[in-house]
């Protein structure tokens, strides 16, 4: 069976509706699920995540699936900063992180390209800071960085 060079297979294009869908964007899921080998399915799902057809693909079905359910990427973001008001007129620190975390994830602000991550001391300092705190103070670290940031 003879394909063309910018045709997707069978298996990979089971694989770009499984990871969109059923694979909840797990690459080695959606490849053992689509048949592939499962002891490479982390280096196989990764790989065809690669290749600009199948990247195209998944874009594609994504765009057609947020179209469906009438979701964009602002109003995700919309709503999550609602939460986040929310969370505060609540007095929910956790809540209104987790938010706002989320929000930062959507827009990138959490690629950090080219730089090294912190060892594990200096992170397990900072937790252990940081879950030393009371909530007050978690608040007003919390509201110190929004001030900053508007």
């Amino acid at each position: 069976m003879k394909m063309r060079k910018n045709q997707l297979t069978a298996r990979q294009k089971l694989f770009c509706e499984l990871y969109v869908g059923p694979g909840r964007h797990c690459a080695a899921l959606a490849a053992r699920l689509a048949g592939y080998a499962p002891a490479s399915s982390n280096v196989t799902g990764c790989q065809l995540l690669q290749q600009p057809k199948i990247a195209a693909t998944v874009r594609g079905l994504e765009e057609a699936l947020a179209r469906d359910m009438r979701v964009s990427r602002q109003g995700v973001i919309a709503a999550l900063v609602g939460a986040a008001d929310l969370a505060r007129e609540l007095r929910e620190p956790s809540a209104m992180v987790s938010a706002l975390k989320n929000v930062g994830q959507i827009c990138g602000y959490y690629r950090q390209e080219g730089a090294e991550p912190a060892s594990r001391g200096e992170d397990t300092a900072v937790m252990d800071r940081m879950q030393g705190m009371s909530d007050a103070e978690l608040v007003k670290i919390i509201s110190a960085g929004q001030a900053v940031a508007q």
